[in-house]
C-alpha cells in the first residue's frame, strides 16, 4: 500500500520555526515525515548516535522514517514545511 500525505505544517522560516524541531524529536510509529525546502538550506541530523547528517535544499528534500530521532539546523535563511505520510 503506498504512502499518502495526511497533514502538512505551515511554512516555517529561521525566524519562526518551533524550537522542538531544532532539538531531537521523532515522528510517531507508522508515520513518515518529509522535509520540503522552498528556499535556502537546512542540515537534517539524525539523533540516533550515528552522527549522520545531510544538507537539504529545494532540489533535495528528506524523508524521515517513523520513530527515528532527528533535528534540523539552519544554514542561513530558509523556508520549509514538513508533511506527514502514512
Amino acid at each position: 500500500m503506498p504512502l499518502k500525505e495526511y497533514q502538512r505544517t505551515p511554512e516555517f522560516t529561521d525566524a519562526d520555526t518551533p524550537a522542538g524541531l531544532l532539538h531531537g524529536h521523532r515522528t510517531k510509529a507508522g508515520v513518515w515525515g518529509r522535509i520540503v525546502l522552498l528556499e535556502g538550506n537546512l542540515r537534517y541530523c539524525l539523533e540516533d548516535g550515528s552522527a549522520r547528517a545531510w544538507i537539504l535544499s529545494p532540489a533535495r528534500p528528506a524523508w524521515i522514517p517513523p520513530d527515528l530521532p532527528h533535528r534540523v539546523e539552519f544554514l542561513g535563511p530558509a523556508r520549509f514545511y514538513v508533511s506527514f505520510w502514512r
